[in-house]
C-alpha cells in the first residue's frame, strides 16, 4: 500500500483482500453457514474513545440473538454483551458476512478510509483484528473471537 492509497481505495475495484504490513486484510469476511449454524462472538478489546461494532448479516436467511431476529445484527462495543451467541435461521441461508463499523459523531460508518480486518484462524475459532477507517490502519480498534459451529 502506498502512502496515498487507503485500504478502501484498494478494495474499490472489488478486491477481496489486499496486503498491508505483510498481512492479509479484508473488507469483510464471508463464511459458509446453513440453518441451525451457531455463531459465538466474544469481544476481546475495543477502543474506548470511539464506539465500534461488529456487523453480521446472513445471506438467504436470518440471525437470531436473544429472541431478536434480523438479517443484520450490530454488536456495538458499548451496548452489547462481551459474549453473544447467534443462531442462523432459514433453509436458504448460505453465507454469513462479517464486517466492522464505527460511530463517527452519531453516524454509523463502515468500509471507508482504512477500514479492514485481519483474520487469524486457529483450530476452534477466528480472531478478528479490525481497523476503523480513521487515521492509519491499526487493527486494534476492535478485536473479537468468532467461532462458527455447523449444525449436526
Amino acid at each position: 500500500m502506498t502512502d496515498h492509497a487507503s485500504l478502501s481505495d484498494q478494495f474499490a475495484d472489488g478486491a477481496e483482500s489486499v496486503w498491508y504490513g505483510g498481512r492479509e486484510v479484508r473488507p469483510l469476511l464471508r463464511l459458509a453457514v446453513s440453518e441451525g449454524t451457531r455463531v459465538r462472538v466474544e469481544r476481546i478489546n475495543a477502543r474506548p474513545d470511539r464506539r465500534q461494532a461488529l456487523k453480521l448479516a446472513c445471506v438467504g436467511g436470518l440471525l437470531e440473538v436473544d429472541e431478536v431476529v434480523s438479517e443484520i445484527i450490530s454488536l456495538w462495543s458499548d451496548t452489547s454483551p462481551a459474549a453473544v451467541e447467534l443462531t442462523v435461521l432459514g433453509a436458504r441461508a448460505r453465507r454469513l458476512e462479517v464486517w466492522n463499523a464505527w460511530d463517527l459523531g452519531g453516524l454509523e460508518s463502515a468500509w471507508l478510509g482504512n477500514a479492514g480486518i485481519i483474520m487469524e484462524p486457529d483450530e476452534h475459532r477466528l480472531t478478528l483484528h479490525c481497523s476503523d477507517g480513521l487515521g492509519q490502519p491499526t487493527f486494534t480498534d476492535l478485536q473479537v473471537h468468532l467461532a462458527v459451529a455447523q449444525p449436526g
